[in-house]
């Protein structure tokens, strides 16, 4: 239901396009179902039959004793036709203005939708997935009302006139279309029904090998390394035949739909001859009748041959708008409020976190004050970033969470983030120059207050050896820094604009140790940062540098210094195993 929602809102500014469309589609149905009129009215005036049409014959009257009969005709039947171009020509127009202004609308609602989603969804389903998704069902969406809608509404209308015009003549002559039609069109249903599995067995096969292909090329290293080419190919063989299967029974299923239609159509137009001609000879028809019904028979024929194709439209239509209505269904996070966080203390109060209805942390009570340095650790997998990112909104909870006083659930996500800066490991760099991804927060930043910044977070040196030096491209997603360059970056761009907490969820793990050292010593020591610091890390070592600790072990938590933790058998433990870690010299 959302997703009709949608389409019909995306055409909210093409209301006066479409009346129009409408009319000029009328106009084309009307005049493509007259030519064989003008016709059939040319035939019976120079066979001497009984004809009469009015607007035919006062047409006739502008021209009487200035132009023959036969010149008379050509003429009306040229203008029809020129007038029927035309209207063709702007119906187009008109059309390609509505798809266009459609197409706009749902992409830009769309995007909006991905862009508020919850992170729970994002965690259930790749935020990948869910653009490419979007990207192809819009274009399936798009394609079927801008070719097939048309294509639908026009052979309903020459339908609808052909009726129309057939009624005045006699209804035996028309007896033959009539069952052709009927048969058409029990064949349509037959095809709309068996090709409904088969073209979202299609849709996942392509969609298989596709992913399969990608697959192989992003770990083509690996393969060759490892001598895997073989095993490969026997893997994507069997993917491909599943594909190739798919495709046949497709044709095969369209090849009896379009070899019936086409039969049916090429049958019924001796057999109206033949009913004709006995009606002719009777007195009943004229020969102008027989031609208007061969000639409407012929068009109502073809327009069921595209039914194969405009049927696997539809069903792929009906995958894609699935597929957005499930999109739309997913919750947006935002909560309309104008409550402003006006103090940065964290408080929890007997809370519990929830993941995907786990229950992941336990009674956390504890609360951390403004400019606070806190050092989050823990074992892998006890719960440190679920911990940072429930602060952000990510998951639910259950007791209390409160930042300056009020509880997480009821505020504004956008204003959480506009209090919190989370740095995450894999935070995204984009496809801009240095410059760029680092005043991405800050667009006006002067160049001498981020080369400061740099050299701050030691990757100003780095930079200089690049040709363009902060002007180089990084290519997807930093592709020409390493990992420790990239961290580093991340973590300059997150200091251009200083929010009153700061959170680094192991954002030092690949700097090297001299410039980590350099960095987190700064960032413990620097009064001008004004702002909680909040450090969740594997390295328990630097435990020695904090005055609070929050250890999570077992979904609890426990908030102290690091000499009253060490009373702690499990803290201490994993300290002693820090000590002992090969190489690592930074404690």
């Amino acid at each position: 239901m959302k997703s009709f929602k949608l389409i019909i809102k995306s055409f909210k500014n093409s209301k006066f396009r479409i009346v129009l469309y409408i009319i000029f589609s009328l106009l084309v149905a009307y005049l493509t179902i007259f030519i064989p009129v003008i016709i059939q009215y040319f035939l019976d005036v120079l066979l001497k039959e009984s004809v009469s049409n009015m607007l035919i014959e006062n047409f006739i009257s502008i021209f009487d004793n200035k132009l023959s009969f036969i010149h008379t005709m050509c003429m009306l039947l040229f203008l029809v036709e020129l007038i029927l171009t035309i209207i063709v020509y702007l119906r187009t127009i008109i059309k390609n203005k509505i798809i266009q202004e459609f197409q706009f609308n749902i992409k830009q609602t769309l995007f909006y939708h991905i862009q508020n989603l919850t992170y729970q969804d994002f965690y259930k389903k790749s935020l990948a997935d869910l653009v490419q998704n979007m990207v192809d069902d819009v274009g399936d969406i798009v394609t079927f009302i801008d070719k097939q809608l048309t294509y639908i509404l026009d052979i309903f209308l020459i339908l609808i006139f052909a009726i129309v015009q057939l009624s005045e003549l006699d209804i035996r002559l028309s007896f033959i279309m009539i069952i052709s039609t009927i048969i058409m069109l029990l064949l349509s249903i037959w095809l709309f029904t068996k090709s409904k599995s088969i073209v979202r067995e299609r849709i996942d096969a392509k969609r298989k090998l596709y992913d399969k292909i990608d697959d192989n090329y992003s770990n083509i290293k690996f393969i060759k390394v490892n001598n895997l080419q073989q095993q490969e190919i026997q893997r994507f063989e069997k993917v491909n035949q599943n594909n190739f299967i798919a495709n046949k029974k497709k044709v095969v299923t369209d090849s009896i739909y379009n070899m019936t239609a086409a039969n049916i159509t090429k049958v019924q137009n001796p057999f109206i001859f033949i009913l004709g001609t006995y009606l002719y000879i009777k007195g009943l028809v004229s020969v102008g009748s027989i031609y208007v019904t061969v000639s409407y028979s012929n068009k109502i024929g073809r327009g069921f041959q595209s039914f194969g194709e405009m049927f696997e439209s539809l069903n792929i239509f009906a995958v894609a708008y699935t597929r957005i209505n499930e999109l739309l269904n997913l919750t947006l996070e935002d909560k309309e409020n104008n409550i402003e966080i006006r103090d940065s203390k964290i408080i929890f109060n007997n809370a519990s976190i929830i993941v995907n209805g786990k229950k992941i942390l336990t009674d956390l009570n504890f609360s951390i004050d403004p400019n606070d340095k806190v050092l989050v650790v823990g074992a892998t997998g006890s719960g440190k970033s679920v911990l940072v990112k429930t602060l952000v909104g990510f998951y639910d909870y259950e007791g209390s969470i409160k930042i300056g006083g009020y509880e997480v659930r009821d505020l504004n996500k956008k204003n959480i983030r506009d209090n919190i800066c989370l740095l995450l490991q894999d935070s995204y760099l984009f496809s801009k120059t240095i410059a760029e991804n680092i005043k991405i927060l800050m667009p006006y930043m002067s160049n001498e207050e981020m080369i400061n910044l740099s050299k701050e977070f030691a990757l100003h040196d780095d930079v200089e050896k690049f040709n363009k030096k902060y002007e180089s491209m990084l290519g997807i997603n930093g592709l020409t820094l390493s990992k420790g360059q990239r961290q580093r970056l991340i973590l300059i761009r997150a200091f251009t604009k200083i929010k009153p907490i700061m959170i680094f969820d192991d954002s030092f793990s690949a700097i090297d140790k001299i410039n980590k050292k350099t960095i987190i010593e700064n960032l413990l020591n620097s009064n001008h940062h004004n702002s909680t610091k909040i450090f969740i890390t594997h390295n328990i070592g630097l435990a020695t540098q904090f005055e609070k600790i929050l250890f999570l072990d077992n979904q609890k938590t426990y908030f102290s210094n690091h000499k009253e933790l060490l009373k702690n058998e499990n803290y201490k433990k994993l300290y002693d195993l820090s000590l002992n870690n090969v190489g690592d010299d930074y404690a």
